[in-house]
């Protein structure tokens, strides 16, 4: 799904068990930590979660995420996203697409009821994100997902909450996907946009149960199609988390890492990379 796939891993090998879930404890020597798979936009239906979530979260004295989103959902860090993703100096998407590729984008917007100059205001990276995400809420898909929710439960239990990211980290990353080509962000972001309910079930089917091989075969190939992207949202990040992962120390907390589930799949991803560093993983069952 190429750049729509963007939103649903910002939005997320081993073999599994249809009991098995995205929740592994992962050890080496007397370091221990687990690692939870996220979606970050979920529907009401999706809960109750897998209880291997809940055996991490109550394990767990210190939650890390991608970001802290205490920080980013603040009003300053909403208006810092905000600012960093919307033109300013009066240009548009009109201005940025090809006068076709902004044809199709206006005519989406008609068929959809999405005022054209809210949508033509943001960069391309972001605006595809929006694009997918009223399509996602349209679809009843855009409550609560798996961060939001820990971290709503981290909150009240008094629990250490902290981001691998620095927001201004986070936020780069938006602006590296406003850098690539902005017709093709458009183009693919529309060509796509009808196949997302059906992916949709088939990477929560995947996610449920743990499935990191079905995550690959659904995403990492699309992804791959255009290097610079594939590089800016999982490749770059999970090189860097891993660092901060193998510092994580058992000493004081016990931490559970809650990361978009694609960056636990491929050869690039987390599960891979600490395995080649020597951890043990195992998956946690329901």
């Amino acid at each position: 799904m190429r750049f729509l796939t963007q939103f649903l891993c910002l939005s997320l090998l081993l073999s599994s068990s249809v009991w098995a879930a995205s929740v592994w404890k992962v050890s080496k020597e007397d370091q221990q930590f687990y690692l939870a798979g996220t979606v970050h936009l979920l529907s009401k239906s999706d809960y109750p979660l897998p209880a291997a979530y809940n055996t991490a979260f109550n394990a767990s004295t210190r939650l890390l995420f991608e970001t802290d989103l205490n920080v980013l959902t603040s009003p300053a860090g909403l208006t810092k996203m905000m600012q960093q993703n919307t033109y300013s100096d009066g240009k548009t998407l009109e201005q940025v697409l090809s006068p076709g590729v902004y044809q199709q984008l206006k005519t989406y917007a008609t068929e959809r009821n999405m005022p054209i100059a809210a949508i033509s205001r943001f960069k391309p990276g972001f605006a595809a994100m929006m694009l997918a995400a009223a399509e996602m809420q349209r679809l009843g898909t855009a409550e609560t997902g798996v961060d939001m929710h820990y971290m709503q439960l981290g909150q009240q239990q008094n629990k250490s909450i902290a981001g691998l990211e620095t927001l201004d980290e986070h936020l780069a990353v938006l602006d590296g996907m406003n850098q690539l080509d902005p017709d093709l962000t458009i183009s693919s972001t529309l060509e796509d946009m009808h196949k997302v309910e059906g992916q949709l079930t088939e990477m929560k089917q995947a996610w449920r149960s743990g499935d990191v091989a079905k995550l690959e075969q659904l995403f990492i190939g699309d992804l791959q199609q255009i290097p610079q992207l594939y590089e800016i949202l999982l490749v770059k990040r999970n090189h860097a988390w891993l660092t901060q992962l193998q510092a994580l120390s058992s000493n004081e907390h016990t931490t559970m890492v809650l990361v978009g589930a694609l960056h636990l799949a491929g050869e690039d991803g987390l599960l891979m990379l600490l395995q080649q560093q020597g951890y043990s993983l195992t998956q946690l069952t329901e």
